[in-house]
């Protein structure tokens, strides 16, 4: 891919438009049923434990194994979309994860649970960071971080959507209905290809190129290449974030409602009601973010939230369940949505797919061992034996933003590789 570092980048939205809101509601709204779909499992492990009568390591495996084939899409997806743009690649994830959660529902065992989850996973894992770079490219730069940690913030949604439906759902027609459910986000393409036009970033780019006589090729090294240090910390910053969430989302229905002895109902009653006041942390920090940078912000939360991470398992009674639980969700998720999207505005659109799918990828690789080695221990002693490894995970932020990592809050993107941050 060409260097062109001499020529000036795509002048950004300095306000909120009806174009840039519209790509900043549809791409929420693809990742909170991006969530959803990828959520069911972790709300009906106790029931799949108790029906198909297996370990907990084996569900464990399942999502790790999952996690890791859908590695493919995490990859293939953001690095396409440098090359044929974020819109198609968008679509294409959407109608890719909606196929497979309706073929989901129809899972006879662990083992073609494991199958549809895996394909599954690879569209799952393509429209997260091509719907993060989309925002990321299409937010005012002034509320950049707001908006990014707004598109975390349908995590929550989608959680709590997924926990709702659970709680209605599943005792009137099984933990199956939950997957059929998954067909619907389907009907968001067609808002996409109606009223959503590609990222000004990119299309500025592929005109700079053509004007140049130069073309589009995929070179999947060059970010490692030209940004080695932001490509280590960008890694590091997606392993510390997805290894303690994914450990902590995966395990917490089966440490309420088994470990804990609460019970299915009073587990998810728990985790809607944690997942909505989450809602809040991510607009909350996401506008602290903005007007204050991350390298305090992040810090504030992550060490607060290891500290009790660190002691929830020693609780027994149920009210101090919640609200300690109620309070680690609410500083991890605000700081994921602060921090999680930083990473895209550390590379130039001309390689930005490309560089957060592959630091995407390295970290999920490595996050995603966090319920198969939680599986293990739960086997020999239990999941609140393995919590503070989760914590330590998490309090590894604290230094790497703060000392480490450089502040980008506000800066306007890059647009070609070699070109210097304003």
């Amino acid at each position: 891919m060409a260097h062109l570092a001499g020529i000036d980048a795509a002048s950004p939205n300095a306000r909120w438009t009806k174009q840039n809101a519209a790509i900043l509601a549809i791409c929420v709204l693809g990742w909170i049923f991006d969530v959803y779909e990828q959520t069911v499992m972790q709300i009906v492990t106790p029931i799949l434990i108790k029906e198909w009568d297996i370990a907990p390591s084996t569900i464990g495996a399942v999502t790790t194994i999952g996690r890791w084939v859908g590695l493919i899409g995490l990859f293939v997806f953001p690095a396409l979309a440098d090359l044929y743009g974020r819109k198609p690649l968008l679509v294409i994830s959407i109608l890719g994860y909606s196929l497979f959660s309706g073929l989901t529902g129809f899972a006879g065992g662990w083992i073609s649970l494991l199958v549809l989850t895996s394909l599954n996973r690879i569209a799952l894992a393509g429209e997260v960071p091509v719907g993060m770079v989309m925002v990321a490219e299409t937010a005012p730069t002034k509320w950049r971080a707001s908006a990014l940690s707004i598109f975390n913030g349908g995590f929550p949604i989608g959680y709590m959507l997924c926990a709702l439906a659970a709680y209605f759902v599943v005792p009137l027609w099984s933990w199956r209905a939950l997957y059929w459910l998954g067909v619907l986000p389907a009907l968001l393409v067609l808002w996409i290809r109606i009223g959503v036009r590609e990222s000004p970033h990119f299309e500025s780019v592929s005109a700079t190129m053509l004007r140049e006589g130069l073309k589009r090729r995929l070179d999947l090294w060059l970010p490692v290449r030209q940004y080695p240090r932001d490509m280590l910390i960008a890694s590091l910053v997606y392993f510390f974030y997805l290894f303690s969430w994914i450990g902590w989302s995966a395990w917490m229905p089966q440490f309420l409602a088994v470990e804990k002895k609460l019970g299915f109902q009073v587990a998810v009653k728990y985790l809607t009601i944690w997942m909505f006041f989450a809602i809040f942390a991510y607009w909350i920090f996401g506008w602290l973010a903005d007007q204050f940078g991350r390298r305090y912000l992040i810090p504030m939360l992550t060490i607060p939230a290891s500290i009790l991470l660190f002691t929830i398992g020693r609780l027994e009674d149920a009210g101090s369940l919640f609200w300690a639980g109620l309070a680690v969700n609410f500083l991890v998720l605000g700081s994921f949505g602060a921090g999680l999207g930083y990473t895209t505005e550390l590379f130039p659109t001309q390689v930005r797919g490309t560089a957060v799918g592959a630091a995407y990828t390295f970290g999920t690789a490595a996050g995603a061992t966090a319920p198969l080695v939680l599986g293990w221990i739960a086997n020999t002693h239990s999941i609140a034996t393995g919590l503070p490894l989760l914590a330590l995970s998490f309090f590894m932020l604290a230094p790497l933003f703060f000392f480490v990592a450089r502040d980008t809050t506000r800066q306007e993107l890059t647009d070609f590789v070699g070109q210097d941050a304003a």
